[in-house]
């Protein structure tokens, strides 16, 4: 429609009429949007290049996420939205070429995706799928940077000895003793943790 209201970005964002104003206001002061109080919200035309610019970068990311790495679109969207505000533009080049390259050379791209099956299949050994009563070692922790910071100072380290003590019916929560503390983890934290048999 070339512009918008304050109530369509707080329905389309989620957020709150006052984060929105807030926003539109540091927007309106670098230039970017045209914007009064209880009136349209329209781009300038700085701001629709800067808009411009973050689309491609949505859909390099997003290209990228989906035609290498194989995510699921709707996946991959979500994610190419979270990450597309860390990228620098030295990284987007790097996989935006990645990309055409693999996109040149299918019989390379198959290869590659078979390696990921293979290696993924392989670092299945979870905590949520071990046996208790058993004791295990851990060899990596992985997950989103909060869940992987949260185990990490619960002392869940690479190298550690792992007791599986107990395992709630239907797997959620996981006892376990780890340095001399008994410890529960919920299905999605032990699922982060890769282990071997020891």
């Amino acid at each position: 429609k070339d512009f918008a209201r304050v109530k369509d970005v707080v329905e389309i964002l989620g957020v709150k009429t006052s984060s929105v104003i807030s926003a539109l206001k540091k927007l309106s002061k670098n230039g970017l949007v045209d914007y009064e109080k209880y009136s349209y919200i329209k781009l300038t035309q700085a701001g629709l290049m800067q808009a411009s610019l973050l689309f491609e970068k949505h859909n390099s990311l997003k290209t990228f996420l989906e035609e290498v790495l194989y995510i699921e679109s709707s996946k991959a969207g979500e994610l190419a939205h979270g990450l597309e505000h860390h990228l620098n533009q030295e990284l987007l080049t790097k996989m935006e070429a990645v990309t055409r390259f693999f996109a040149e050379n299918p019989e390379l791209l198959k290869k590659m995706q078979t390696y990921v099956d293979d290696y993924e299949k392989d670092s299945q050994g979870t905590l949520d799928k071990q046996k208790s009563g058993k004791v295990y070692r851990v060899e990596a922790v992985r997950g989103d940077p909060e869940l992987k910071r949260r185990l990490l100072s619960m002392g869940v380290l690479p190298g550690t000895e792992i007791s599986l003590e107990a395992i709630a019916p239907l797997g959620d929560p996981i006892e376990i003793k780890v340095r001399g503390y008994r410890l529960s983890l919920r299905k999605e934290e032990a699922r982060a943790v890769v282990v071997e048999s020891i």
